[in-house]
């Protein structure tokens, strides 16, 4: 004799479901079944244990489909199967057995958490690497800087002044505002000179070496290394978020700057 649930179960079930706002289905799929899993599963547990023909039948799904996912269900540990006058018939657990089930894979995954944290420590950083052209690409660099708030240390040229006019000083009195530290390594020129007397308000220190003139920019900051081809008609900026860069020119700086006065 087959198992049937109750009207009062149903009537129960439905009413809660709709407090939460949610169906039958939509739920079990949530839990990680496939919407013809859902039909199969429903229809099994409606009729308490039947055949795989009933099931099939009860669910409208073909009988070959539903054999498979009835043997699905067994290897999960969502049905248990018994033989009754030589037939083979199915039963699948309620819901207090799926929110064990959803429990002991909790305990799994927590058990080997710490492994995967250093699995995932060792997995290779690939660099992401933007590029970007005119004097749009160099505001968006230096709006990064800003956006970001590292500290930044820059090998650098006075012909930034040059090329982005109006706008860079504009950076500079941002920078200063949100008191993002700067380090300067720059030719020795007049305009380096008038840099270094503006440090103190500007929140930066520079320094210069002779004869060290360039025609690129180099920032630092955070995980991020920006470099700007400053050459009208063709400035091209690129900028590579990777920390092993980012320290490599923070160390190639370091040696520049102690050799900057």
């Amino acid at each position: 004799m087959l198992v049937k649930k109750t009207d009062k179960f149903n009537n129960v079930l439905t009413f809660v479901l709709k407090m939460v706002e949610i169906s039958v289905e939509e739920a079990l799929e949530s839990y990680g079944f496939s919407s013809k899993e859902v039909k199969v599963y429903l229809a099994c547990l409606e009729l308490g244990t039947a055949t795989a023909n009933e099931i099939a039948n009860k669910a409208d799904v073909n009988r070959s489909t539903t054999y498979d996912l009835l043997k699905s269900f067994l290897e999960r540990g969502i049905a248990s199967k018994v033989t009754k006058d030589k037939a083979t018939h199915f039963e699948v657990v309620g819901s207090e057995r799926l929110i064990a089930l959803l429990d002991e894979k909790k305990s799994k995954i927590q058990s080997i958490s710490n492994q995967l944290k250093l699995i995932q420590q060792h997995t290779v950083e690939k660099p992401v690497v933007q590029l970007f052209e005119g004097g749009e690409g160099v505001k968006t660099i230096l709006e990064d800087i800003l956006e970001t708030k590292k500290p930044l240390i820059s090998i650098s040229t006075s012909k930034i002044f040059e090329i982005m006019g109006y706008y860079f000083p504009l950076y500079i009195k941002k920078r200063a505002e949100l008191k993002i530290p700067a380090q300067v390594v720059q030719e020795v020129s007049k305009a380096t000179q008038e840099l270094r007397s503006k440090d103190k308000n500007e929140f930066r220190e520079t320094r210069s070496i002779p004869g060290f003139n360039l025609s690129s920019n180099i920032f630092i900051y955070g995980d991020k290394v920006a470099i700007i081809k400053l050459v009208k008609n063709e400035l091209i900026s690129v900028l590579i978020t990777d920390r092993v860069l980012a320290e490599d020119h923070q160390k190639m700086f370091n040696i520049l700057w102690e050799k900057a006065k």
